[in-house]
């Protein structure tokens, strides 16, 4: 293949041997050709990256900058807060003492509750214990009252009847309608 160029053909042998010398500046020059050629379009993708990096990087910097006023605001507001905060620890600290003896109080409290809830079970267990002797007690007169009863309506049964008189004073007393 002949296209007219003298670099295309490789001549055979000792004459080749003897012209590769001189033709390596000519590849040395291709190869920096290519080499500038790879250079330019690497320079010219670097380029276009850092365009796209700068225009990413305005955007950021646009979002950053509204949100400066946000931030300071914020900043404001942590400052009043932190003059909040030292004002509820003074007034915490204030009610520290107070909290104490009420603590203190409702602590003595609890005893006191736990000494009547004691005393209570006594009482109501003597109470209980009490109440039964006097079920008993009016369990065993009942028997007693009902003869006592019986023999009242009688003797005023056997009373004569009503006039002047201590007999008549007597029913009227017995029988409780005067």
């Amino acid at each position: 293949m002949d296209n007219g160029r003298f670099e295309d053909r490789e001549p055979q042998g000792l004459l080749g041997a003897l012209l590769s010398p001189l033709r390596a500046p000519a590849r040395v020059f291709t190869d920096i050709e290519t080499i500038a050629g790879a250079l330019l379009s690497l320079q010219s993708d670097a380029r276009d990256r850092l365009r796209a990096i700068e225009e990413h990087a305005a955007e950021l910097v646009e979002r950053v900058g509204a949100l400066v006023e946000p931030v300071q605001r914020l900043d404001r507001n942590v400052e009043g807060m932190t003059s909040l905060e030292r004002t509820i620890t003074e007034r915490m600290e204030a009610l520290q003492a107070p909290l104490d003896r009420l603590d203190e109080r409702v602590t003595e409290l609890q005893r006191l509750e736990q000494v009547i809830t004691e005393r209570m079970g006594t009482v109501d267990e003597h109470l209980i214990e009490r109440m039964l002797a006097v079920e008993s007690e009016v369990h065993a007169m009942r028997a007693p009252i009902d003869q006592m009863s019986r023999d009242v309506a009688h003797v005023v049964k056997l009373l004569p009847e009503p006039g002047d008189g201590p007999f008549a004073r007597l029913k009227d007393t017995f029988t409780a309608s005067g």
